[in-house]
């Protein structure tokens, strides 16, 4: 009997032991895809973690390893990508459209541990203070004149681009190519002008976005570049808004000719009653 207890006790532990195995190997972790970054950026898993990406932005992203090994292809909104971690790797990637390889522009990073290994706790840091005015911009809706719109106020922690993007068949927000860009200076411009590349009829809807320029000064470098979108609390800075029709011509002035009539007939009148007295001078000087 006490031979058939520590078989049966044994048992338990192996199916126990076996049990948190599996738990182990079944763990899942996500990760939000969000226009232009990945939340959070860099994720700590252990070995056998399933880790979900899901595309919540407008823009169609990728989920691309860095060294090439795999790829997720091409996720429209609300797509989803999952790939299962099962070695301790420090695991790049990166979006193919808005990011590169080296970690430039959009991409993160997989920190997968061994499933034994005890999570290392990282102290809190304070968030930096604010080192400038807070990015924002603002455009109302408006038609195109001169194949130009304006942006009604710009905020720029530093010298940037306003990339006016325009939107696809579809609806969504296209990256490239662009309806237009301008260059704009660090703090507030108003009323800033921006040459669109193309015409665009009434009711099109076009979103201006704040970029910086960080590569090289003076070329927008954007998607696959460094000059990505300014964000603020995870949000970036753009904004909507709907061409209107442009305004009729107002037709020419007509001439006022109801309020020169009776002037003109005055002087006329005038211009007679003195004929009639200088011919009347004349003709008592002759008699005299």
């Amino acid at each position: 009997m006490k031979s058939a207890r520590t078989i049966i006790g044994f048992a338990l532990v192996l199916a126990l032991l076996g049990f948190g195995r599996a738990a182990a190997q079944g763990a899942a972790a996500s990760v939000s895809i969000l226009d232009f970054k990945y939340e959070p950026a860099t994720l700590s898993v252990t070995a056998g973690t399933t880790v979900t990406w899901t595309n919540n932005g407008a823009a169609p992203h990728t989920v691309t390893a860095a060294d090439g090994s795999w790829d997720s292809g091409n996720l429209d909104a609300g797509a989803t990508f999952s790939k299962t971690f099962d070695t301790a790797a420090s695991v790049a990637y990166y979006c193919k459209y808005h990011g590169a390889a080296t970690g430039t522009g959009m991409a993160g990073t997989v920190e997968v541990t061994a499933a034994q290994a005890q999570p290392t706790a990282v102290p809190p840091t304070a968030a930096p203070a604010p080192s400038g005015p807070t990015p924002s911009i603002s455009a109302s809706n408006q038609p195109i004149v001169n194949g130009t719109i304006t942006v009604a106020s710009v905020v720029a922690a530093q010298d940037g681009w306003i990339a006016v993007h325009k939107m696809g068949p579809d609806g969504k927000m296209l990256l490239t190519p662009l309806a237009g860009l301008a260059p704009v200076k660090a703090g507030s411009s108003s009323n800033v002008v921006v040459k669109l590349d193309e015409s665009f009829a009434a009711g099109a809807m076009l979103s201006p976005m704040l970029h910086i320029d960080a590569g090289t000064i003076g070329t927008y470098e954007f998607p696959g570049g460094p000059d990505t979108p300014v964000q603020v609390d995870g949000n970036v800075v753009v904004v909507s808004f709907t061409v209107t029709a442009a305004a009729a011509p107002a037709p020419p002035a007509l001439p006022d000719t109801a309020g020169t009539a009776a002037p003109t007939i005055w002087v006329l009148a005038a211009a007679l009653v003195l004929v009639g007295l200088g011919t009347l001078l004349l003709r008592r000087r002759r008699a005299a």
